[in-house]
């Protein structure tokens, strides 16, 4: 069992949405780009805000906020987008702006709050760091959420 400094920390990636600080698991995450163009899909709920074209893949692209009813994104050709892998699905998440990887002491992460509306239904635990505060996400669930969201009850996916 590995009890040095490694094991102690939790290693997130951490982004700005809502004017906070967002992360979550780290090891979701296999790149972060540049958005492409993006092609809208009529009827998409507004979380979709489109699809784009990734290394000859076709990648949904979520807002968070928009997803959580709490305003949009905007996007602009300087926008970057975090390629997302959560089980079978694979996304790009939108932010305000990226920071990167970011560790945090285990010990550090406290359960969030009871609130379940907004971002806080998929919030896993929250935590200080060298910058302030951070909300820990659980994309997985988020993810999950957004993909039953979008598709019409009886449809299958």
């Amino acid at each position: 069992m590995d009890v040095g400094p490694r094991a102690q920390e939790a290693w997130f990636f951490c982004l700005r949405l809502l004017g906070g600080r967002y992360a979550f698991e780290a090891a979701l995450v296999t790149e972060v780009v540049r958005l492409g163009p993006l092609t809208r899909l009529p009827a998409a709920p507004a979380f979709l805000t489109g699809v784009f074209t990734h290394r000859g893949e076709v990648l949904p692209v979520l807002d968070i906020a928009q997803l959580c009813g709490q305003g949009s994104i905007p996007l602009r050709p300087s926008t970057r987008a975090a390629i997302v892998h959560c089980g079978p699905w694979k996304v790009a998440v939108v932010s305000e702006a990226v920071e990167g990887l970011i560790t945090v002491p285990r010990r550090a992460l406290e359960t969030p709050p009871a609130e379940s509306t907004g971002v806080a239904e998929f919030l896993s635990g929250v935590a200080q760091d060298r910058l302030g505060a951070v909300a820990i996400l659980d994309m997985p669930r988020l993810v999950e959420a957004a993909r039953a969201r979008a598709i019409p009850a009886g449809a299958s996916a």
